[in-house]
This record gives C-alpha cells, sequence and structure tokens, in this order.
C-alpha cells in the first residue's frame, strides 16, 4: 500500500468533501479524520510493473497498460497514462489481478472502472477473508467510440480495521469480455459517476456461444407474420423502451434512432417485396454482442421496428456486411467475429427468418499458426454479375508511404456462395486516400454507367469513389474519390454507410453519425437517407431521399428580404428544434452567407451553416475553372453543456450549375443538422443544445448585402407516434 501522492490529494481534499466528512462519520469514531485528510492510493498503475500485485492467467500480462497504446481498445475517463486493462489478447484471454492485503481506513473505496459488464465475470471484488464482501461490474459504454471508465464507489464503514484485499477478474471470452480499472483509493467520500443510468449486470456469454435474446421463428405468409408480431415480447419491449426515452431532450424525432441500446453501423439497406429493410449493429440489452437489428419502412423515413434478424452464434459479433436482393430471396453477407465471413439467406416477406449457409464462416479466418493470409477479411459486400458471386472483403495494405498502411479491398468470387476463391486487390489508381484509411463497410454498386464504392475509414468516416468497373480483369479503374465526412469520424461525425441501388440509376445510401455527449442508454442514431446520382463524369449529386415532405406541418415562409452587409437579421416567426428549412439566397458578391439555426436569444447558443463563394479548391483536373465554394458547419457555440465535445468546422466542397442562387434545405432534429447544398453536397454533424429557448433562426451577409429570395420552414411531425 503506497501513500498517496499530489494528484490524489487534490482529489481527496476540498472544503465540500472535508465537511461532508465530519458530518457523516461523527456516528464512526473509528474512521473519524482530521481536516482535509488525503485519499490513501491503493492502485494507480502508473508503473512499469503491477508491483506487489499478483496475477494469474494471461489477461493482465506483466504489468499495466498504456491508455490508447497497447492493447489497442481505446479508453477515455481514465487518470494518468497507466490503468488495468485486460484486452490484451482481445476478449479471448482471461485471468485475474489481485492486491496485497491493506486495511479499512477511510469510509468508502473509489475506482475507475470500465469495460464489460458480466456478474463475477468481468468485475473488481473486494475480499475480506477470501470472501467477496463487495463487487463491481463495468459500465460497458463508449464515448466517441472510446470505453467510458467511470467512477464507482463501495461503502466500507462497517469493515474498518479489517484487512482486505482487491480482486480484478476476467473470465469471459464474449463481447465486452475484457475489464478496465484505474485509480483505486480509500477515500473519505464517495465519487460521483458521470453516467448513472448504466445497463444492469450480464451473465458471462463465451465465444460463439448462443445469445441470450429469445430468438423467435416466424410464419411464411405476410398475414401470419403481422398477426405474431402483435404479440411479440421483443416488439412490445422496444415500444417501451422508446416511451421511456421520448422525453430525452437530445433523442431525435425523425431521424432513425433505434429503439433500446446502442448503436453502431447501418448494414444491408435493401428494397424487397414493396418495402425498404435497414439493418444495423444493434447490441440487446442482455446480450451485449452485435446482433443485426431491423426496421422496415414503405418510404424511407417512416420506420417500424422489427425484431432482430440475425443472431450470433457460431461467429461471437454480427459485424457489418452488406444484402443482395434476387428474385427469390435476400443474401446477407457479414463479417462474423472470430469466425469470418458469413452468409445467411431469407426469403419470407417481412426477412424476420434467416438461414446461415453451412451454419460456419464460408471465408475463414487463419487459425492459430496458419500462414498469413494474403487478403484480409473484415466487413464483405457482395454483387452478381452473369452466374457468379462477387464480394470484397475490406481492410488495408501496407503500401503506403514508408510502408503505412492505405485502404484496400479484396476480391472473392464463387458459383455458389459457399466455396470462395480469391482473386486480388480490387481497386486500381486509388489516390484519392489519406495514409491510415481503411476500406471498411463497403458497397459497390452501378450508377449511371459508372460504379460507385461507398466506405468507411476508421479515422476520417464516410467516403466514396467513382470509377470504371472492369470486367474482363475484375478491377474497379478509380477516377474520383471524396467525403461523406470532413474531418475526424468523432466526436459527431458521420460513420459508415449502407446503400443499395434505387431502380433507376441512383443509389440510396444512410450513414450512422458518431455520439458527441454522453446520453446514457443511447448513443448515435441514422442520418435522412440520401439519394445519389451521377451528374458528371466525376460529380456526385446528393438528394434526400424518401417521402420527407409527408413530416411537414405548421408552415411559415419569409419572402424576399436584403440582408443588409455585417448585420445580423433574426427572423421572426421562425424557431424550431425539429424543422426543416428550405432558403434560396441570392449572394451578390458577399464573401460570406450565414444562416445560424439553434440560437438562443442572446446567441449563447448558436449552430452556424457558413457558405463561402469560390472559397474551395480549383478544379484539380482543370485548374481554369473557378475555385468550388465552401458549405460549412460550426458546432463549436452549439452547446454550453460542459460534457458536449464540439469539432472543427465540417466544411465540404460543391459547384453549383451556372447561374443558380444558394439552395439550402436543412433539417434540424434535437441532436443533429443535416444541410443539403443545391443537391451537389451534403453536410452532417451533432449538436446538443443545453438551452430550451436555443430554437431561433438569423441570416447574415458579411463584408456586402446579400439578397433572401425566400425562405421556407416547417414544423417536422414525430416518426414514432
Amino acid at each position: 500500500m503506497s501513500q498517496t501522492n499530489g494528484r490524489s490529494r487534490r482529489i481527496g481534499a476540498g472544503l465540500a468533501a472535508t465537511t461532508l466528512g465530519c458530518l457523516w462519520f461523527a456516528a464512526i469514531p473509528a474512521l473519524a479524520k482530521p481536516e482535509g485528510r488525503a485519499d490513501i492510493v491503493i492502485g494507480d498503475f502508473e508503473g512499469e510493473s503491477y508491483g506487489e500485485w499478483k496475477t494469474t492467467g494471461e489477461a493482465f500480462g506483466v504489468g499495466p497498460a498504456r491508455a490508447n497504446v497497447r492493447p489497442p481498445n481505446r479508453v477515455t475517463g481514465h487518470q494518468g497514462e497507466g490503468l488495468v486493462n485486460s484486452y490484451l489478447d482481445g476478449d479471448r484471454s482471461t485471468g485475474t489481478l489481485t492486491s496485497p492485503p491493506f486495511t479499512i481506513e477511510r469510509k468508502h473505496i473509489n475506482f475507475l472502472i470500465g469495460a464489460g459488464n458480466y456478474a463475477d465475470a468481468t468485475c473488481i471484488h473486494l475480499l475480506v477473508g477470501g470472501k467477496v464482501v463487495r463487487t463491481a461490474v463495468g459500465p460497458a459504454l463508449k464515448v466517441d467510440g472510446k470505453e467510458l471508465l467511470d467512477w464507482q464507489s463501495w461503502d466500507v464503514a462497517e469493515l474498518a480495521g479489517k484487512e482486505v484485499a482487491i480482486q480484478i477478474v476476467d473470465s469471459a471470452t464474449g463481447g465486452w469480455g475484457h475489464i478496465n480499472v484505474d485509480q483505486i483509493v480509500q477515500s473519505d467520500a464517495p465519487r460521483e459517476p458521470a453516467i448513472k443510468d448504466r445497463p444492469p449486470p450480464r451473465p458471462k456469454i463465451e465465444v460463439g456461444g448462443r445469445s441470450l435474446l429469445p430468438q423467435y421463428t416466424f410464419a411464411k405468409t405476410l398475414e401470419g407474420q403481422e398477426a405474431q408480431l402483435k404479440t411479440n415480447p421483443l416488439l412490445q419491449r422496444m415500444e417501451a423502451s422508446r416511451k421511456a426515452q421520448a422525453n430525452d431532450p437530445h433523442r431525435p424525432i425523425y431521424h432513425y434512432v433505434n429503439p433500446e441500446g446502442n448503436l453502431n453501423d447501418p448494414n444491408g439497406l435493401c428494397f424487397w417485396r414493396g418495402r425498404w429493410h435497414l439493418f444495423y449493429q444493434a447490441y440487446p440489452p442482455e446480450d451485449p454482442r452485435q446482433h443485426w437489428g431491423h426496421a422496415v419502412s414503405d418510404d424511407l423515413i417512416h420506420w417500424r421496428d422489427l425484431p432482430p434478424a440475425i443472431y450470433p452464434h457460431p461467429e461471437d459479433k454480427c459485424f457489418s456486411g452488406a444484402t443482395l436482393v434476387e428474385e427469390d430471396r435476400v443474401i446477407a453477407i457479414y463479417h462474423g467475429i472470430a469466425a469470418g465471413t458469413m452468409v445467411a439467406v431469407s426469403s419470407d416477406p417481412l426477412l424476420l427468418n434467416w438461414k446461415k449457409l453451412t451454419g460456419k464462416a464460408v471465408i475463414p479466418l487463419p487459425k492459430p499458426g496458419d500462414p498469413p493470409l494474403p487478403y484480409n477479411i473484415f466487413d464483405p459486400c457482395l454483387w452478381k454479375q452473369g452466374g457468379t458471386y462477387y464480394a470484397l472483403t475490406a481492410g488495408t495494405l501496407n503500401e503506403g508511404p514508408g510502408g503505412k498502411p492505405v485502404r484496400a479491398e479484396f476480391l472473392h468470387r464463387s458459383n455458389d456462395l459457399t466455396d470462395w476463391q480469391y482473386l486480388h486487390p480490387f481497386l486500381e489508381n486509388d489516390r484519392y486516400g489519406m495514409v491510415g484509411d481503411d476500406g471498411a463497410c463497403p458497397y459497390f454498386w452501378p450508377m449511371g454507367d459508372r460504379h460507385i464504392l461507398l466506405h468507411f475509414s476508421h479515422t476520417s468516416g464516410g467516403k466514396y469513389l467513382l470509377g470504371d468497373y472492369d470486367t474482363s480483369r475484375q478491377k474497379f479503374v478509380v477516377t474520383y474519390g471524396d467525403d461523406f465526412n470532413f474531418g475526424p469520424v468523432g466526436p459527431g461525425g458521420v460513420h459508415a454507410p449502407s446503400a443499395c441501388p434505387d431502380g433507376k440509376g441512383g443509389v440510396i445510401a444512410i450513414f450512422n453519425v458518431n455520439p458527441a455527449k454522453p446520453t446514457g442508454s443511447w448513443n448515435q442514431i441514422m442520418t435522412l437517407p440520401r439519394r445519389l446520382t451521377l451528374i458528371g463524369k466525376d460529380e456526385l449529386g446528393i438528394e434526400p431521399a424518401g417521402d420527407i415532405e409527408s413530416l411537414r406541418e405548421r408552415h411559415a415562409r419569409v419572402e424576399a428580404l436584403t440582408l443588409p452587409a455585417n448585420e445580423e437579421v433574426v427572423l421572426q416567426g421562425i424557431a424550431g428544434n425539429a424543422m426543416e428549412l428550405a432558403a434560396e439566397i441570392d449572394p451578390e458578391g458577399a464573401p460570406m452567407i450565414e444562416l445560424n439555426v439553434l440560437r438562443s436569444p442572446n446567441a449563447e447558443e448558436v449552430t452556424r451553416i457558413v457558405f463561402l463563394p469560390e472559397r474551395g479548391y480549383r478544379d484539380r483536373a482543370d485548374r481554369t475553372r473557378p475555385a468550388a465554394d465552401v458549405i460549412s458547419i460550426d458546432n463549436t457555440r452549439s452547446s454550453i453543456l460542459p460534457d458536449v465535445r464540439s469539432r472543427p468546422p465540417e466544411s465540404a466542397q460543391f459547384r453549383p450549375a451556372k447561374g443558380d442562387p444558394l439552395r439550402l434545405r436543412v433539417f434540424i432534429d434535437r441532436s443533429v443538422v443535416e444541410v443539403f447544398a443545391n443537391g451537389r453536397q451534403c453536410v452532417a454533424l451533432r449538436v446538443y443544445p443545453g438551452r430550451e429557448d436555443s430554437t431561433g433562426v438569423s441570416l447574415r451577409a458579411q463584408g456586402k448585402g446579400a439578397h433572401l429570395l425566400s425562405l421556407d420552414a416547417w414544423q417536422m411531425k414525430n416518426i414514432y407516434r
């Protein structure tokens, strides 16, 4: 047991804590403390070794982890650089870490804990005589993709003077099968957790074990399925969860948000028998491993929850993938953790029943001791040419400068979906990525007379490549590439796509958007669906898709209005936090036009949408063309809340048709803003206003006056009512 250092003294001391301690401990003389008594550190894990702590198994290694260095799972909420992190060999390793005995000298033991929340499996115990007298599990929560360590406290007043020990346990091998711990101290006062709404402890799940979520078999007819769904317990639970969260001021009302738990990538968007189906990474409360969640829509806007479609087993988790619609069935291909590429099929009316081909991975991961593969096995997509199926598996190749990784897609083919042959890397002439990008979540579809490859980079978010599909060589010859996310993937950035053809030469795409604030029992959301079209050889058209107009109500309009130079004009009667704006503006030479939304009366909070004419890059193929225009969203002043993380302004280029005014369609939905510009660009990010009166709208022309041609505003209906 070591004495406290300066940092711990600062945490433990202070008038508020001291006063509370004196009042509380008056009835417990053994723990009465002098003024300003410091914490006693049991373990801060800043050394190279565990010292006198004892390990068993392999989960904890030979010494403390280094945050966000090793192991690779990213963490937040820790203190210093060292911590306990049992993810050294992923979720497969197990073991214990036990402290030397020490004596209870304070009323509380406080500690930071993160990762798995499996009772008696990913946990921290307090032992007296070898018996467990206190225990706690991790919160199983992420913030901006990082595993959260949060404070927990034990009241140990009744154990004053007893000899005890701390034991940290990792005996789980499934999803979230690891534990993070830091800064264990004896203290005179408890530490308050940042997140109070945590998932309850769960029973332990083995790698590849069957899901703990109930699974149902449904009828083969639409009438039979609808009858079963009316009384389905999972749907009843989902409906109750939606109602319980309906009053959350930051939960969107017309963007799709999953009904319970956290959310990640959208998967397998498809159109089957007159309905759109959206699958997504779902984390059921009783089994936090990824399942394929499921929703269905007639119009891409009004979504109805369905029971999860694909459950893990024999794979450990159902990661991302795509679907291919055939005449008599829908094929899902996805990455199965600890297994490889999985294929499942369904043919019933609502795609409720799925069967996995072969019952194992069709492109398996290598076994321990096998030679390395020439390709990566990760997020796949699928298409069919003639009678042959083709699949991409995503990853990187170390072919960048100095051997650094660059994105890659690996092509495979099969005649029957079960036996696959690897061909070669698929991309050719790809000069549009950044070093460190990968090609996760690929979707490869025809668009007009060309092809588009939508994908996700774990560093920079949603992206796409345009090019020509050379079927004789089975190569994608890239001619252009750009982004759907214009900065780091988080906080608050546009994440991964799911996409499918619309049958009219375009592609429908939807993305998940990362959080920028802890929100307890939910986190990510989906964008509105977007229709992507080809408007030039290397130019993408981007418009809202689906029947978004059906949500409009309570219309208000501002007619033509002069915008004086350097003067903010607040629009009277135009306000809301769930609305659509459609504006046409003639900049008339003004160097900057600003449309402000979610504005408080005195602009303590405001989200800025900024138009900068000809402030982008010149055309890289024709430098005689004027520079591109720029549309930007700035959320650096969107919230006064202390736990909201803003990001650098999200800025994207576009080129309106010659002579066109600036046309904006702005969709505001509580904690998300999406801006479509002239049908040629879209920028989106998360915002979290902290004031109820942050609903205003204003305009500003900087440097020179401009002209508002018109502005229409609609309040938007709630799709969940």
